[in-house]
């Protein structure tokens, strides 16, 4: 068969574009479009239900420090930590009172988490442990009076003699009672200086603590904070511009924060509320959430690619940085305009956020000031059990796998007006830290890859295919023009004839037999043919 050149070589040319075109242009704008039609918080989709009632928990680890050398500690010596955990649960997470505004393109909700403990998975902790801990009132409550009302230290002083009678520097309780169940405050007294001092109890302004009966409240540092409100977000849906899918528009009904100085972007909302991340994000983008814990948005950076069952995606992480150094961040110092006042490296001051001396930072100091590691003992950064990290996945928006952790330490410092509390070394003291983690299982990453993945493997098998067909075509079209010829004949293979073989035929054919022979032949079972009877004469 003849094939002219120009046909082969303007044939192949046009495969060649066309797969460059569909395979690296088209197919990914075709399928960026489908996915931000389906990717959004329009009621009734999808995505809708999954981010308003996650239908799977997420776990959540509670280590705990144990103080070893309590008495030692209220002297001045150096803490023993003693790391105890983890401590299971299981973290429900819903949204409710849902309000949509089409105009705006935004929804309204309260988020509320639940955690519920895992035994099973805790084992061989059982919850009932006794723990030494910094205690929980006695010392942020001294600590807050010295720094900013040192006239009211003598009645906050004998306020607390009173309600927490022999209370010392560390305070020995049950993991459960300290983050849930409670220690009891009793307010009974009709001493003045204790009235005064239950004031912020009953007003409400202690909010770890639960009000049980007139004169008595359990506090707790984690016990409110379940199955309870969360706060009031306002986030874009995502239908009129899928690029704001998630984002933050307000918070407890508010364009921004009111916390940190009106200087620099602190008091910004930045990201989504972190269940839910806008599609076909680009890996220079990082990763926004805003974090009502910390009354401040953070930001994952890219750092490496990774995969999760099978399927590629970015790993991000994230630290707290040093505020000192970047600029951005002066507005979490104290005095933005003093450097001095800023927090070390890697952590972050939260005394404006949950009015008391608490600091956050990452688990065990890492990526932290090294000085705030040699004022303790007991502890072991590294990036396996202590960083940060996020698998995602940016075309859909998905995060495989992810565990965000945080450690919450007290600001310690010695109170003179307290006895107690009077001979404490200055340090920043580790508390506890936590990790909430999630882990999608075969469920829900089967939902990406046999929708997401196996367009991809398709449209990759596609191009490559006809990018091989044009390849060869071309270099069929150099080797005719190579030869000075005009067409290119290719044989092809012959058709099967199925016709009977003649040779065959003509060999097994019998010669025909002599006419009067055949007639005079007789078959047995037959009538012979008529014949005229001769008549013989008799001699």
């Amino acid at each position: 068969m003849q094939v002219q050149r120009m046909k082969l070589l303007a044939g192949s040319a046009g495969t060649l574009i066309f797969a460059i075109i569909y395979g690296w242009v088209l197919f990914p704008k075709i399928l960026k479009f489908m996915i931000s039609k389906q990717v959004t918080l329009k009621p009734g989709s999808d995505v809708r239900e999954l981010w308003s009632n996650t239908p799977f928990p997420l776990h959540f680890y509670i280590y705990l420090f144990n103080v070893t050398n309590p008495d030692e500690v209220s002297q001045g010596g150096k803490p023993r930590l003693q790391e105890v955990g983890p401590f299971v649960f299981d973290e429900w997470k819903d949204k409710y009172d849902l309000e949509d505004d089409v105009v705006e393109d935004t929804v309204s909700f309260t988020m509320r988490n639940t955690f519920i403990f895992n035994q099973k998975a805790s084992l061989p902790l059982t919850g009932e442990e006794e723990v030494i801990i910094p205690h929980p009132i006695l010392q942020p409550a001294g600590i807050m009076v010295q720094r900013e009302k040192a006239a009211m230290m003598d009645l906050v002083s004998k306020g607390l003699s009173i309600v927490f009678p022999d209370a010392k520097a560390f305070l020995k309780g049950k993991f459960m009672d300290i983050f849930f169940r409670g220690i009891d405050v009793d307010c009974s007294s009709d001493e003045f200086a204790v009235k005064a001092l239950c004031t912020v109890f009953y007003t409400g302004e202690v909010k770890q603590a639960k009000q049980v009966n007139q004169t008595h409240f359990l506090f707790s540092l984690m016990g409110q904070s379940n199955h309870s409100d969360a706060g009031r977000f306002t986030v874009c849906r995502g239908v009129k511009n899928n690029k704001k899918l998630g984002t933050v528009v307000k918070f407890a009904d508010e364009p921004e924060q009111s916390i940190w100085p009106d200087e620099g972007e602190c008091n910004k909302f930045v990201g989504t509320d972190s269940t839910v991340f806008p599609p076909a994000l680009k890996k220079e983008d990082g990763l926004w959430a805003f974090t009502p814990d910390l009354c401040r948005s953070l930001g994952a950076y890219y750092q490496r690619k990774s995969s999760y069952h099978g399927m590629p995606s970015k790993r991000y992480t994230l630290d707290l940085g040093d505020i000192r150094a970047d600029e951005k961040l002066h507005c979490f110092c104290d005095d933005p305009e003093d450097l001095d006042t800023c927090p070390p490296k890697g952590t972050m001051n939260l005394v404006a956020c949950v009015g008391g001396p608490l600091m956050a930072s990452m688990p065990h100091f890492y990526q932290a000031d090294p000085k705030l590691l040699g004022a303790v003992s007991g502890l072991s950064p590294n990036e396996k059990d202590h960083a940060v990290y996020i698998d995602f996945e940016l075309m859909s928006g998905t995060p495989f796998q992810a565990a965000k952790r945080l450690q919450f330490n007290l600001d310690m410092e010695p109170v003179e007006g307290i006895e107690a509390l009077r001979n404490l070394p200055k340090l920043i003291l580790p508390m506890f830290w936590v990790e909430e983690g999630v882990h999608l299982n075969k469920t829900y990453t089967n939902m990406v890859k046999y929708t997401l993945f196996l367009g991809l493997k398709i449209n990759s098998g596609l191009r490559w295919t006809l990018i091989t067909v044009s390849l060869v075509g071309l270099m069929s079209a150099g080797y005719v023009y190579w030869h000075n010829s005009d067409s290119l004949d290719i044989t092809m293979p012959p058709k099967i004839i199925k016709e009977n073989n003649k040779v065959a035929d003509v060999t097994n054919q019998k010669p025909p037999l002599p006419d009067n022979l055949a007639s005079s032949i007789t078959i047995p079972g037959t009538n012979p043919p008529s014949q005229k009877n001769e008549k013989r004469e008799r001699y």
